[in-house]
């Protein structure tokens, strides 16, 4: 609060007293591309929208549509990437050479379904299951003896 001549107090408001903005000079050459402001106007925009009921600049663009629930962020893509060639690192040199030293060559092969007796030759994969040990069990299960309602 500021006093005046003759007991009169002028308060600073939004509206009075406002402070003088300095005006911005560009300095050096300026980055701004003028033949963009006609399509960059925002009433062009909505005028364009208006009459065809499309916005142009995102008509422009692919469309993705998919399942991204298992997507995490940046760095924990970059986290995998990394564990994968390390582990690919330990795998010997004689097979990682058959894939030029690249895990992503190597990843591609593995993916692939038809690969599978090619990766158990290389003992990267679980042997199969032999046909000579049936899977079942030899002794079955005991059951547990039931005792009558009229035993209790």
């Amino acid at each position: 609060m500021k006093k005046l001549k003759t007991n009169v107090y002028e308060f600073y408001t939004p509206y009075t007293n406002q402070k003088k903005v300095q005006p911005f000079e560009t300095v050096g050459e300026s980055l701004t591309q003028e033949q963009f402001a006609e399509e960059s106007e925002i009433n062009n925009i909505l005028r364009s929208h208006d009459r065809n009921g499309v916005i142009e600049h995102i008509n422009r663009g692919n469309a993705i549509y998919g399942d991204f629930s298992g997507v995490t962020d940046f760095s924990d893509a970059l986290d995998q990437i990394k564990e994968a060639q390390s582990e690919f690192m330990n795998i010997p040199s004689e097979i990682r050479e058959k894939f030029q030293n690249d895990a992503g060559n190597f990843f591609k092969f593995a993916s692939d379904p038809d690969n599978l007796p090619e990766l158990r030759k290389m003992g990267l994969a679980n042997p199969e299951e032999s046909t000579a040990m049936p899977v079942e069990t030899a002794i079955p299960p005991t059951e547990e003896p039931q005792i009558s309602q009229a035993e209790e």
